[in-house]
């Protein structure tokens, strides 16, 4: 079995809820290091494609870390993780997430993250309401401009600064 690559399937996917079910059936010391390089590769994937709903000092620290989240790094990820469901299914997945992060790390560990979810969702919604209000000419200086890029870059940073950063 190739770590590498199933790790790059695994780092593919958003949702972290489900990697234990799309793993192939191996031994744990295997599926542990296939687990630890999946997540370096599905952060930096996140930070890169912008879906990390983190403050952007805790974005800049991850990146220096070499995508190797602390504690309360992983928290704060576990947040926006939790901010960022949407659909039909998102509420059954905050009930897989919540079961899993109380059985792996205890009840005071889950009540920070869903207190941190607050405010990784509220900026979520602040750049969503933003690129809602664009326009399609807007959207489209954005996409086209560096200087209307910058703008929505900035505006995305003040938004992500809303996020406590400890």
């Amino acid at each position: 079995m190739d770590v590498e690559h199933v790790a790059r399937q695994l780092a593919a996917m958003d949702s972290l809820e489900s990697w234990k079910d799309c793993c192939p059936d191996i031994g744990p010391s295997l599926k542990q290091q296939v687990y630890k390089k999946a997540e370096l590769l599905w952060l930096e994937r996140m930070a890169r494609t912008g879906l990390l709903l983190v403050h952007p000092e805790i974005m800049e620290q991850l990146e220096a870390q070499s995508w190797q989240a602390s504690d309360l790094q992983k928290r704060m990820i576990w947040a926006s993780v939790i901010a960022s469901l949407e659909g039909k299914d998102s509420k059954q997945r905050f009930r897989e997430i919540k079961t899993k992060l109380l059985k792996k790390y205890g009840r005071d560990w889950w009540e920070d993250v869903f207190k941190r979810k607050t405010s990784a969702w509220a900026a979520k919604e602040r750049m969503l309401k933003n690129t809602k209000s664009y326009g399609a000419a807007v959207t489209t200086l954005i996409d086209n401009t560096h200087l209307f890029a910058g703008i929505a870059s900035d505006e995305k940073g003040r938004a992500l600064r809303m996020i406590p950063k400890t």
